[in-house]
This record gives structure tokens, C-alpha cells and sequence, in this order.
């Protein structure tokens, strides 16, 4: 077993039933294979999927059905696909009971890097940074780091 999916079990043992969990964009996207879908929890991304399922074995991808990363992903039953702006109204509304973050740089008092990865087409930290230190009443927030600066 690697670090990532190390973090990525350890982070799936703080779901419980029948949550409705926002899942970030690399190592947190991981989480949903190691939940069992016996909890009935619903997994939701930014680019407006919820319903996300484990990633489906290869060559039973689905190229219209990703995670908010492009990554592949199943659907649960009962699955639905939104716009982005009721995605983010998801988020930022407080409908959420956890969401799970990927973290690159945090400070001594825990503050997230709000920064962008040159030449990359996905933002880096500064996309999911909006659930972490704003007043959002999330139940809980988990920020997965596979490796760490402390600035």
C-alpha cells in the first residue's frame, strides 16, 4: 500500500452514513474506492456530479463521466449531474456534510496556499480553498497532504 492510498483509507474511515461528501481533486478523488457503498453516502464534485462511484475497472471508462480532476468515475444508483453554479451553491450553502481537500502548502496556524500551478490546466489549491477557510457550516473538513511544506 502506498502513502496516497494510505491517507485516502484513513480519510474514508471518517465517513459515515449517509453523507453527502465533496471529494477535491487528486488524492482526495481516491476516497470513494474505499468507502463501501453499503454506507449510502453520496459523493459530489465541482464540475456537478453527485452520485460519484468508485473508479470503474479499465476499459469501462466512461469519457462523459468524470470527476472534477478528469478522472474516471463510476455513477451510484440515484446519481444526478448539475450545472456548476448549483454545484458551488452545494458547497458554499452549507449542504454538505464533509468535504475532503487536497492540500499543498499550510501555515502553523493551519491556513491553506490559495496558489495555481504554473502550465497546468487545473488550479492546484486555489479551487477548493473556498470550502476550507471560509464560515461554511460543514460538519467536517479534511485536507489530505501527500507531501507537505510548511511555510
Amino acid at each position: 500500500m502506498d502513502a496516497k492510498e494510505l491517507i485516502a483509507r484513513r480519510v474514508a474511515r471518517e465517513i459515515t452514513p449517509g453523507m453527502l461528501v465533496n471529494l477535491g481533486i487528486g488524492l482526495p478523488s481516491m476516497v470513494a474506492n474505499y468507502v463501501p457503498a453499503s454506507l449510502g453516502v453520496f459523493f459530489q464534485a465541482e464540475n456537478g456530479v453527485i452520485g460519484l462511484g468508485a473508479r470503474p475497472p479499465e476499459g469501462m471508462e466512461d469519457p462523459h463521466l468524470t470527476d472534477a480532476g478528469g478522472g474516471f468515475v463510476s455513477a451510484v444508483p440515484g446519481a444526478a449531474s448539475i450545472d456548476s453554479a448549483m454545484s458551488f451553491g452545494l458547497i458554499r450553502g452549507g449542504h454538505l456534510d464533509m468535504t475532503v481537500l487536497g492540500g499543498l502548502q499550510v501555515d502553523e496556524a493551519g491556513h491553506l496556499a490559495n496558489w495555481k500551478v504554473p502550465g497546468k490546466m487545473v488550479p492546484g489549491v486555489a479551487g477548493p480553498t473556498g470550502p476550507a477557510p471560509t464560515p461554511i457550516p460543514l460538519r467536517k473538513r479534511q485536507v489530505t497532504f501527500w507531501r507537505c511544506w510548511i511555510i
